[in-house]
């Protein structure tokens, strides 16, 4: 049996100071931790920053995980209050032995921190929330209190969690090369469907592959900073598929160990640690994983795989790349694809003071490139819509984005349509209506208390038929072809032009406000 546990011991911290530079985690010197957030179910929620980036939570009202088991291989999971409630059982297989265990093994704080990412209790007033909060995790150990491990141990319990009914294992482990008992197991779990995600390594840009993650059997995830560039401590490679959130993560830790208080999160007293690492970036994709599958049970590993690659937002340079792999999983566009959240369709705009002889103007902003631009005469008022409404008529000649209405337009409203091709099919896309089309306005909308306006100045027409005005109601006269303002309040008033070809009479009733003056 080939020991590796030199290279298990580089990944897994001591409990005591949880200090040791490794592929599951890095510390931070000087590193703040996450201050509390107010107004949430779970404290620290807002802080969370790996959810935030790869948009977790917005897909959470369609998965949260139910249904799905999580393995996690690792030095144990828990005691942890925001975790217990989401913990199978345990087992154990170190040195060969394998025996049933109770929740709390872990051994090191690596894997309850690791558990937590993924499946932490959402909405119980403490802590954080998991990626995928519902899912269940089952804790197989394999590392001792020292972190040391071996690679037919590790076979074993990638067999196991499949025969128990494993989704997904989580490796935040890993060693310089691979057994054939490790090469049997994982093509085991690609057999039953089983996804594996492997931590790509802390050894830095010249270190060597890590293994598992360097087998084409794992998904293998490296991390990403706050800012999306790639840590000091991050491997490189073309073995490198996927990039996740790694830096300060904050997380359960076991509720008896003893930590440094600058690194706690969630709560100066809490259970809760920020620790960095490739550890930490594969949880957070073992969780979008167990999201993808709660909403599709019946995807298979390759299915999982296939569409958090294909989703991936570009890092680093254009398309793949040895250092982001294909770049940060995307849980919104994960859904986006499986058809979740369908595109949002967005209609032309029309800009209009519904006045004969002054510019209409129709908006394409954010619509795909039209093959046709189309004014519309309608007799009725209407929302924008995608049915061509039945009281509306094309305009001849009037295909571009500006229209100035005529006479033939009073009393019409109009709308501006664009055609698109959507999925290989032609789609009209109508806008709103205009204002009613007129032919006679107000020059002006207000007048203030004691103001005046004549009525020659007041009364705007498309006619050259003479104008007049009459109050129908409120705190304003008409003398002598001026309109006069006295109180504040409203003043309806009726305007006219004379008919005058090709003109009819027009008539309009306007309202105008009378304000105090200043």
């Amino acid at each position: 049996m080939k020991n590796i546990a030199r290279n298990i011991r580089k990944f897994v911290a001591s409990v005591a100071t949880f200090s040791t530079v490794s592929i599951g985690i890095v510390t931070v010197s000087g590193s703040s931790p996450v201050s509390a957030a107010t107004g949430n179910k779970d404290f620290a929620l807002d802080e969370q920053w790996g959810l935030q980036v790869t948009n977790v939570r917005d897909v959470w009202p369609i998965s949260t995980g139910v249904g799905v088991i999580v393995a996690v291989v690792d030095s144990g999971s828990g005691p942890n209050p925001d975790l217990n409630q989401n913990l199978l059982p345990g087992r154990s297989i170190v040195r060969g032995r394998n025996e049933d265990s109770a929740t709390d093994v872990d051994m090191t704080g690596h894997g309850s921190h690791v558990a937590g990412i993924i499946a932490a209790q959402m909405n119980n007033d403490i802590g954080i929330a998991g990626v995928a909060p519902n899912a269940q995790i089952l804790p197989i150990r394999i590392l001792d209190s020292r972190g040391n491990g071996s690679e037919n141990d590790l076979a074993a319990a990638i067999r196991l969690a499949v025969d128990q009914g494993a989704r997904v294992i989580n490796l935040s482990l890993g060693g310089k090369s691979q057994t054939n008992a490790l090469q049997s197991a994982l093509e085991y779990a690609a057999s039953k469907s089983v996804l594996v995600v492997a931590a790509a390594g802390n050894g830095g840009p010249n270190a060597d592959t890590t293994y598992p993650a360097g087998n084409d059997l794992t998904i293998a995830v490296t991390a990403v900073d706050l800012t999306l560039n790639s840590p000091s401590f991050a491997q490189r490679g073309s073995y490198i598929d996927i990039s996740a959130p790694g830096i300060n993560i904050c997380s359960t830790i076991r509720t008896d160990v003893t930590v440094d208080p600058a690194r706690r999160c969630a709560g100066a007293n809490e259970p809760y640690l920020n620790m960095s690492g490739t550890s930490m970036a594969a949880a957070f994709v073992s969780g979008v994983a167990a999201l993808v599958l709660g909403a599709r049970p019946n995807y298979t590993a390759q299915q999982v795989r296939e569409v958090m690659v294909a989703t991936a937002r570009d890092l680093g340079l254009a398309g793949r790349d040895e250092t982001f792999g294909v770049g940060l999983v995307d849980a919104y566009a994960i859904f986006k694809s499986l058809g979740y959240f369908p595109d949002k369709i967005v209609f032309p705009t029309v800009s209009s003071l519904g006045r004969v002889g002054e510019e209409s103007v129709g908006g394409t902003v954010q619509i795909p490139e039209s093959e046709r631009l189309q004014w519309y005469r309608c007799l009725s008022p209407g929302e924008e819509t995608l049915v061509i409404p039945i009281d509306c008529e094309a305009i001849s000649r009037a295909q571009r984005a500006v229209y100035r209405p005529v006479r033939k337009d009073i009393d019409a409203f109009l709308r501006f349509a664009t055609l698109v091709t959507v999925n290989g099919v032609p789609q009209l896309r109508f806008s709103a209506t205009t204002p009613k089309i007129t032919a006679i306005w107000t020059s002006i909308s207000t007048l203030e208390v004691g103001g005046s306006v004549p009525i020659k100045d007041l009364v705007v027409s498309a006619s050259s038929g003479s104008t007049t005005a009459r109050v129908v109601s409120g705190p304003c006269r008409v003398t002598k072809n001026i309109l006069t303002a006295f109180e504040t309040g409203e003043c309806k008033v009726r305007i006219s032009a004379k008919a005058r070809q090709p003109y009819p009479k027009l008539a309009l009733t306007v309202v105008i406000a009378v304000v105090q003056k200043v």
